[in-house]
């Protein structure tokens, strides 16, 4: 059995961890502290956008945890208002966190514009070959707005990162995806600990010997899902990553499959304009 999330293999050849911490709506010191944490814990993967607006946070979080930059993998984002300028947005975002290369670049939401969407994509890629981004991939892409990048570009973006949780599963965009070899990170993985009163899970927890949010954050893993679960709390963020020590029956799998009710927590990406 796993120790550790390992890496999962990419479209355009690169690679990925399995596990990573979000960084949504934490400032300051909280998410500077959080990073570190995370790194110190064993995450490899930091996920980050420019709306968030604390990339210099999570830049000095990275400083602080002293890793080589090459042992982290960080992923950001560009938000729709900025996608006629999407490249200064990256290099932005480099600025911020103090780093000179992205393992990965995302368009944060499609947006309704296909135009503005395709031009940002295309600036993104520019970055990439000049160094400056390893990986260009997308978020909240829907399969026709998939389909379409595949069309324009001639390949699929190796990423897409959606809402994910067994309320809402996506089940023909991940089955897309997965087809494709597409990877899904999971964004809200658990909800924000929707399902920690949860008498189902918290019985297959007990046989475990862990918590609800663990067991939905396995669920995650075991469907090759990459999950991002958000704390800023250290005994959160280490409980968070105590995973790869167990594994899910079908049974188990089956039920918390079953829990899927349509329950989306964010935005529709087929009307967001950010």
């Amino acid at each position: 059995m796993e120790t550790k999330p390992g890496m999962m293999p990419l479209l355009d050849g690169t690679e990925m961890p399995r596990y990573g911490l979000g960084c949504y709506a934490s400032y300051g010191h909280e998410i500077s502290q959080a990073v570190a944490w995370a790194l110190e814990c064993g995450y490899r993967y930091i996920d980050s956008a420019a709306m968030y607006a604390n990339e210099k946070d999570v830049g000095e979080g990275l400083r602080l945890a002293g890793l080589d930059r090459k042992k982290v993998y960080i992923l950001s984002k560009v938000w729709p208002k900025d996608y006629e300028v999407a490249a200064n947005s990256a290099q932005q975002s480099l600025r911020d966190l103090g780093v000179d290369y992205l393992d990965c670049c995302l368009l944060h939401w499609p947006g309704t514009e296909e135009k503005r969407r395709l031009s940002a994509y295309e600036q993104l890629l520019r970055l990439k070959d000049q160094g400056l981004i390893r990986s260009v991939a997308v978020s909240n892409f829907q399969v026709d707005q998939l389909e379409r990048i595949k069309e324009v570009f001639g390949a699929y973006p190796p990423i897409n990162e959606i809402e994910l949780h067994p309320a809402f599963q996506q089940r023909e965009l991940r089955q897309f995806c997965l087809d494709r070899g597409i990877a899904l990170v999971a964004y809200s993985p658990i909800k924000r600990g929707a399902f920690m009163g949860d008498p189902r899970i918290l019985s297959i927890g007990e046989k475990y010997g862990k918590t609800a949010n663990q067991v939905v954050l396995r669920w995650h893993l075991e469907r090759q899902q990459i999950p991002i679960p958000k704390s800023s709390h250290y005994d959160r963020i280490r409980e968070n990553f105590d995973v790869f020590d167990f594994s899910l029956t079908p049974e188990e799998t089956q039920l918390i499959n079953s829990l899927e009710c349509g329950g989306r927590r964010g935005n529709d990406p087929l009307t967001y304009n950010g």
